[in-house]
């Protein structure tokens, strides 16, 4: 008889939430979402800055690598628009591949290819025009941007875009500066 006193003391003792208690978890529930929500559609934002910020690092890598080896180093955007390569002399894009070794296939190859990179799957640069009508830029041993034949660049831009935004990335000639603007 104990034991079944002892359970119906504990069946006492539990009960559901009051109509008080369901009413403030509501409404706590409402206010983190009206605060997620928001935040959860500017994440897709982030995806096509993330891709800005990762070119602007790896224009600034070869320029960096350019002057560290005193060789030149080509940024070779792909035609299709899905990604670009990193180039050392004599520039040939199969086997001049400069080395990556944190490439995410581990091939150790610096390609970068939005079409198989799962954190930019949306994104595309457009609009890849330097020194009049060329899909790279290359900076020779002392960082500075040059054109093929080895005269200083008027630099130029791209475009990238994914989810709903643009971005123009601009290259300055002489300097190699690099600055990103908001298209609308």
């Amino acid at each position: 008889m104990h034991a079944r006193t002892a359970t119906a003391k504990q069946r006492g003792s539990r009960r559901g939430f009051t109509l008080i208690e369901m009413l403030i978890i509501i409404a706590l529930m409402g206010i983190a979402a009206s605060i997620l929500i928001p935040n959860m559609r500017n994440a897709v934002s982030f995806e096509t800055e993330a891709a800005v910020r990762r070119i602007v690092s790896d224009l600034s890598f070869a320029q960096s690598d350019a002057m560290a080896r005193q060789s030149p180093r080509r940024v070779l955007f792909e035609e299709d628009g899905m990604g670009y390569r990193l180039l050392a002399s004599p520039f040939d894009p199969e086997n001049d591949v400069l080395y990556d070794p944190i490439s995410n296939e581990g091939s150790g190859r610096y390609v970068i290819d939005f079409a198989t990179d799962r954190r930019f799957p949306n994104i595309r640069i457009e609009e890849a025009d330097f020194d009049g009508g060329q899909n790279f830029i290359t900076y020779d041993a002392i960082g500075g941007p040059v054109t093929g034949e080895n005269a200083s660049s008027i630099g130029g831009s791209f475009v990238v875009s994914g989810n709903g935004e643009r971005f123009e990335v601009r290259v300055s000639g002489f300097t190699g500066r690099v600055s990103v603007v908001r298209l609308e």
